[in-house]
C-alpha cells in the first residue's frame, strides 16, 4: 500500500509482540505493495518485515502460499526468499486486531533500475534462479493451479461505462476477443506444469552487494506452464528489449510456446487495467493513489497490450536464435 491504513500502531506493536514473543523497538510503515501494508520492525540489532492485511482482506491466498516459501528456504533455494517466521504457537501468520499479519526476516539489497535492461551477470543469475524454481518439487505446499481463467473480462465489462474506461472501450473489446482466442490455444498447449512465481518482474527482485538475488512477494505463486514466468521477462515499461528473456533462455532447455507467452502477457495487461479501474471505486483513496491508478490504466494496461506483438516478435527471435 502506498498509504498507511488507519491502524493504531501502538496496538499493532503490542499484538506483534504477543504473537511472536519478540521485544519490538520500532515499527515503521513502508509504502510498497498493493493489497497488504508493509512495516519494517527493529528488535535489537535485527530487522524484520511485517505484512499486514487490514481487516484480513486478501490474506487467505497469500497466507496459503507461505508453506511453499518456507519449503524453498528449507531446501536451500538459490535465491533468498522472505520465509515466514513462526508465531509462538507455530503458525505462519497471526490474526491481530488490525487484521492478519505475517513476519519475515528483512532482506537487504536493491532493485537495479531500468528493468529488464539489467547487468548481464544479474540476468544470468536470474536465469539460473528461474530454471531451479521450475524444477523444484513443492510437495503438497502448492494447492493452487493455473486454470486459464479470463474472469477478468467480466470485471472489465462490469465497469465498462466508468468515466475512466471510456477512452479505452474500443481497445478493450478487441483485447478481450483476442484474450478469449488465446485462452483456447493456451489450454490446448499446456502440458508441463511447474512452480511459477507469477510476478517475477524487477520490483520483486533485490540484488545484494555480492550478487545474490532475493525474490519477493510469492502471494500468487501456483502450478502453471513455465511460460507464465517467462512472459513476465518481457513485461515492463514499454517498449521492452529482450535482454532478460534471452539471458534466462540460456539456462532454459525446454521448448517455449508463443501462444502461451501471448496469453499470459495479454491477460496480465488486462488484469492490471481492471485492478486499477476497480481501485478507483475504493473509498478514501489518497491523491497519490488516485493518480497512480489513473496513470496505471495506460502504463500497465493499454500501453502493454499495444506492444504485445512487438514483445512476441522479440521472444520469437530469441527462441529461434537459441535453436
Amino acid at each position: 500500500m502506498l498509504t498507511e491504513p488507519r491502524v493504531d500502531r501502538t496496538r499493532l506493536l503490542t499484538d506483534l509482540q504477543l504473537a511472536y514473543g519478540v521485544a519490538i523497538d520500532s515499527l515503521e510503515f513502508v509504502p510498497v505493495g498493493w493489497v497488504a501494508a508493509g512495516y519494517v520492525v527493529r528488535t535489537g540489532d535485527e530487522l524484520y518485515f511485517v505484512k499486514l492485511w487490514p481487516g484480513g482482506r486478501g490474506a487467505g491466498d497469500a497466507v496459503g502460499r507461505l508453506p511453499l516459501v518456507r519449503r524453498l528456504h528449507a531446501h536451500g533455494f538459490r535465491a533468498r526468499v522472505p520465509y515466514p517466521v513462526p508465531t509462538r504457537s507455530g503458525m505462519l501468520s497471526a490474526a491481530v486486531r488490525a487484521g492478519v499479519v505475517a513476519l519475515f526476516p528483512y532482506l537487504s539489497g536493491a532493485t537495479p533500475p531500468n528493468w529488464p535492461s539489467w547487468p548481464k551477470d544479474v540476468l544470468q543469475e536470474l536465469g539460473q534462479v528461474v530454471a531451479e524454481l521450475h524444477t523444484f518439487a513443492p510437495g503438497d505446499t502448492v494447492p493452487y493451479r493455473e486454470r486459464f481463467s479470463v474472469a477478468v473480462a467480466d470485471e472489465i465489462l462490469l465497469h465498462f461505462d466508468d468515466r475512466a474506461a471510456l477512452p479505452y472501450r474500443a481497445q478493450l473489446l478487441d483485447q478481450l476477443d483476442r484474450l478469449r482466442s488465446l485462452q483456447q490455444s493456451a489450454r490446448r498447449l499446456a502440458r508441463r506444469y511447474v512452480v511459477c512465481h507469477t510476478d517475477l518482474t524487477g520490483d520483486n527482485i533485490l540484488v545484494s552487494p555480492d550478487g545474490r538475488l532475493a525474490v519477493l512477494d510469492w502471494d500468487t505463486a501456483h502450478l502453471a506452464p513455465p511460460e507464465q514466468d517467462l512472459a513476465l521477462l518481457l513485461h515492463g515499461e514499454q517498449p521492452v528489449e529482450p535482454t532478460a528473456f534471452e539471458a534466462v533462455l540460456e539456462h532454459y532447455p525446454h521448448p517455449v510456446h508463443q501462444d502461451l507467452l501471448a496469453f499470459f502477457l495479454l491477460r496480465r495487461a488486462v488484469e492490471d487495467f481492471a485492478a486499477r479501474l476497480i481501485r478507483l471505486h475504493e473509498h478514501a483513496l489518497s491523491a497519490a493513489e488516485t493518480t497512480d491508478a489513473l496513470d496505471g490504466l495506460d502504463r500497465w494496461g493499454a500501453t502493454q497490450w499495444g506492444h504485445l506483438d512487438d514483445c512476441l516478435a522479440l521472444a520469437a527471435d530469441a527462441i529461434r536464435r537459441r535453436s
